[in-house]
């Protein structure tokens, strides 16, 4: 799950200020994954458990864009939540289970699925009027 943020087509000024819209898109890129972390910090979205799901979340720069993803391989169920579904053991012949007395084993589970928990697309519409904000203090700075 990622998002980018880039300029498709540069006004012909833009191209003469090649260190200007670079620090531009920086300071986008920065303003939404800063957003994100924000979002999660105010437990807007989830509890976080172990905080590998925010730990995952990186940026990355181009020369015309920045790309911010989520890298936990559970990412988009935590984003857009899952239907219901069977989990069936992979390598085995039943699953195993914790319990407080030990274990118990079964063939497969029916999950009820998971209502989503939006961060990473959440409250999109202000997040960028705030990333075109950001973008033009770093064109303009």
């Amino acid at each position: 799950m990622k998002v980018e943020i880039r300029i498709k087509e540069q006004p012909k000024k833009l191209l003469s200020l090649p260190q200007r819209t670079q620090k531009a898109i920086k300071n986008a890129g920065l303003r939404y994954f800063e957003m994100i972390h924000d979002w999660i910090d105010s437990k807007k979205a989830f509890t976080p458990r172990t905080g590998n799901l925010q730990q995952s979340i990186q940026i990355r720069f181009d020369s015309n864009k920045a790309v911010i993803s989520a890298n936990a391989s559970y990412a988009s169920y935590v984003e857009f939540g899952t239907k219901p579904h069977l989990i069936l053991p992979k390598n085995r012949q039943a699953l195993k289970i914790p319990t407080r007395d030990g274990f118990i084993f079964i063939k497969k589970v029916r999950h009820p699925g998971s209502k989503p928990y939006p961060y990473f697309f959440a409250d999109f519409e202000n997040r960028k009027r705030e990333v075109a904000k950001a973008f033009m203090e770093g064109l303009l700075s």
